[in-house]
């Protein structure tokens, strides 16, 4: 009996002391990891919407806004009907940006600057 209770006081000073503590102290900051932005391969149809330009996803089966629209290459696809793919930076929630379609960079749109 002595020797399980002064077994338990020794663990709980043991686990009480912050030299024999392992980790971070409560007050240290960890510097947060840098947001990468996820990339993505989505195989799917282009389509135009009121707000946009959306991917009719079917692997994996999801509907994503395209926030990088380009009318002049969209269009062509978008008339076409045709199932492409598309690699693809998620920017937040089902919003993407389109880098690279069937295996051709993506021309970014040109932004006119006054």
């Amino acid at each position: 009996m002595k020797n399980s209770i002064l077994i338990a006081a020794i663990l709980s000073l043991a686990l009480a002391s912050p030299v024999l503590a392992q980790g971070p102290k409560a007050t240290e900051k960890q510097p947060a990891p840098a947001a990468q932005p996820m990339k993505m391969t989505i195989t799917g149809k282009i389509a135009k919407a009121e707000e946009g330009y959306i991917i009719q996803g079917q692997k994996p089966r999801e509907l994503f806004t395209i926030l990088n629209a380009n009318p002049e290459v969209l269009d062509k696809l978008v008339k076409s009907g045709k199932t492409v793919t598309i690699e693809a930076v998620s920017v937040v929630g089902d919003n993407v940006n389109i880098r690279k379609i069937d295996g051709k960079v993506y021309q970014e749109p040109k932004v006119c600057t006054p």
